[in-house]
């Protein structure tokens, strides 16, 4: 995602508000984000490329990796 629609998001997340495009006054919104990705943030933020404060903003708790974690243990193998 280029870094302007990462602010713009961002924007989005911290302030519940969006402006339309050629608008001349913000909205308020109300919403939930569910955040997906086969990269890793992490490297992506060391690489200037993914907003640090976004990152921390959406990365609350890693889902997936635990859950697997977890189906392993109690699988019969």
């Amino acid at each position: 995602m280029p870094l302007m629609m990462q602010a713009k998001l961002l924007r989005v997340l911290e302030e519940s508000e969006v402006e339309r495009i050629d608008g001349d006054h913000a909205i308020k919104v109300d919403v939930r984000v569910v955040v997906a990705t086969h990269r890793d943030l992490e490297t992506l933020v060391k690489e200037g490329k993914f907003r640090q404060d976004l990152y921390h903003r959406v990365y609350v708790l890693p889902l997936v990796p635990r859950r697997y974690a977890n189906v392993a243990k109690i699988s019969p193998s």
